[in-house]
């Protein structure tokens, strides 16, 4: 099994995509290993750049506000994105999103973190990660609006937002811990595929019940 180590070091100096020569620092991920929930976003930033973790900007602390006040205490969770490199060219032109090139050169990094951190629940952050993460019949998978994205909505919005972001992630919590499923089944390149739609792996809730 491969260890959260020898991924480093087998990733830190990755070059199979031109985002390797537009980063700074590599961001792999952050959290805790293994884990119960992993989140998974679209691309590092800026910020995440400078740092070399993934989700320390501004929405990253968006986020980690969310996750705060969603996952149950004694939970534990890690959080990567979709490519592990920031790009700096798309970004410069007004891109919000990695190609879908870079993004498959990255996926079997991505593969192997999700087998290190063999999580019960996995959160996509954002439709792109959404569109290329599919749960099938290992992992449940529930979608969230990227907290960068919240930050763009006019103020009045913004709460509920991030509200119902909250009442996703616990209602998915609540459903993995309901299921009474505790062993993961390691990820192949078959759980993961560009072409799986986003209403295909939506996990939709009813708010109804939850209070705050």
């Amino acid at each position: 099994m491969t260890t959260w180590t020898d991924h480093v070091n087998k990733w830190k100096d990755c070059q199979r995509c031109p985002l390797g020569k537009q980063r700074d620092r590599i961001c792999l991920a952050r959290g805790t290993v293994p884990c119960d929930v992993l989140f998974v976003g679209e691309a590092p930033g800026l910020s995440e750049d400078t740092i070399g973790q993934p989700f320390v900007g501004p929405a990253g602390h968006c986020l980690n506000q969310i996750i705060e006040r969603a996952l149950p205490t004694g939970t534990t969770h890690a959080l990567t994105n979709l490519v592990a490199c920031f790009p700096r060219e798309a970004k410069a032109e007004g891109v919000n999103e990695p190609e879908r090139g870079e993004i498959l050169e990255c996926f079997p990094r991505l593969i192997e973190f999700v087998n290190i951190a063999r999580p019960r629940l996995i959160v996509c952050v954002g439709s792109l990660a959404t569109q290329y993460v599919s749960h099938r019949d290992t992992v449940l998978c529930v979608d969230i609006v990227h907290p960068a994205a919240i930050l763009r909505m006019p103020l009045a919005q913004r709460q509920m937002a991030v509200q119902k972001c909250i009442v996703q992630i616990r209602n998915a919590v609540e459903d993995v811990v309901q299921s009474g499923i505790t062993e993961f089944k390691e990820w192949g390149t078959e759980y993961a595929s560009s072409k799986t739609t986003r209403d295909r792996i939506r996990v939709t809730y009813d708010t109804a019940d939850i209070q705050f």
